[in-house]
């Protein structure tokens, strides 16, 4: 079995949506979310090829101190011949050329064994929650605005001791790709406090440093128009997340295993993370 690891490039991505759904068992459109992969990291996702046919993908986002891997999949007909471990092996491999000291994934029950056989660890759970919106009309308080490129420096502020590192190109990638459909919510005293983001098919990131604002930035969200269903990625940890977008009426889809490798010790807070980016992204 002769299988060759290559860039995933645009001209895949077809492909790569169809290998992710049905390696998944999902409908889920990805292609938006194969776009803002390769903008966030054009050098960081790969495919296996055999026979000229993509039969499997993964990749990464590096954010310096921290990288998280995605979209690792082999065609279902071709598991367990080893394609997993040489394309994990192929990206853990690019991310150390990198010089990137720590490395987390959300992990599937299939995956789950692979990746603890390669070094990872459990940290806590990734729960993906789901929901039709239809959008409404409500009117949205003072204290939530709509985030633009000047925000940036505050959102950075508020997000690093948070995600745990400098996610400066998501946000200039999120506000580029999809204006004004971005919040943030501030104090009373001007501060920001919280911010989320909402594109096509997906809610997330979505970060509170404090709580209180999380509704109203969730009502906001609800005002937008998706591609339905729309995904949502929340930490189990972050309970006040989990009973928020259940009381919304998000129905569980699925759990992962949110997991590690690497040295020294784990950024960031995930009890103060309401949404992740996606699965993928971190």
């Amino acid at each position: 079995m002769s299988i060759t690891i290559r860039v995933l490039s645009a001209a895949d991505d077809e492909q790569a949506n169809d290998l992710l759904n049905l390696a998944f068992s999902s409908t889920t459109n990805r292609l938006y979310d194969l776009k803002l992969y390769r903008r966030l990291q054009p050098d960081g996702w790969f495919a296996a090829i055999m026979d000229g046919r993509l039969i499997g993908t993964v990749g990464a986002i590096s954010y310096g101190i921290v990288a998280h891997i995605g979209f690792m999949t082999v065609h279902p007909d071709l598991q367990a011949h080893g394609i997993g471990s040489k394309l994990m092996e192929h990206i853990l491999a690019w991310l150390y050329s990198q010089n990137v000291p720590l490395v987390t994934l959300d992990a599937s029950k299939k995956g789950f064994p692979l990746y603890q056989k390669l070094g990872f660890f459990s940290l806590d759970e990734t729960v993906t929650f789901v929901k039709v919106i239809e959008p409404v009309n409500i009117e949205l308080p003072e204290s939530v605005q709509l985030i633009t490129p000047a925000d940036l420096d505050e959102l950075v502020e508020l997000d690093k001791p948070i995600f745990g590192a400098d996610r400066r190109k998501v946000f200039q990638t999120m506000t580029e790709f999809y204006p004004s459909r971005g919040f943030l919510h501030r104090d009373k005293t001007g501060r920001i406090t919280g911010y989320l983001f909402a594109y096509v098919n997906r809610i997330g990131p979505w970060v509170m440093a404090d709580p209180a604002g999380a509704e109203v930035l969730l009502q906001a969200a609800m005002t937008l128009e998706y591609i339905n269903p729309v995904v949502v990625c929340v930490p189990s940890v972050n309970q006040n997340a989990v009973k928020l977008v259940q009381d919304y009426g998000f129905e569980k889809l699925r759990t992962g295993q949110h997991m590690a490798k690497g040295d020294g010790a784990i950024p960031g807070d995930r009890t103060k993370i309401f949404a992740q980016t996606s699965m993928g992204a971190g």
